[in-house]
């Protein structure tokens, strides 16, 4: 049993990857990853890009 969309209804069977920011009001900015329906592109869901975090946590780690 696969997920809707809550926008087209279709079923949600693979969904596409865009990468955007975050940020809080006046504050850090965050590479994020949205996950969109394949059918009419409504965002599923935004979570922090974990490629972005690791690789600004190895570079951290290295200064």
């Amino acid at each position: 049993m696969h997920g809707k969309c809550p926008k087209c209804e279709q079923p949600v069977l693979t969904a596409k990857i865009s990468i955007i920011q975050a940020s809080v009001p006046m504050g850090k900015q965050w590479k994020t990853i949205a996950f969109c329906c394949e059918s009419c592109l409504t965002v599923l869901g935004v979570q922090i890009d974990p490629i972005a975090i690791r690789t600004d946590l190895i570079s951290a780690l290295k200064q």
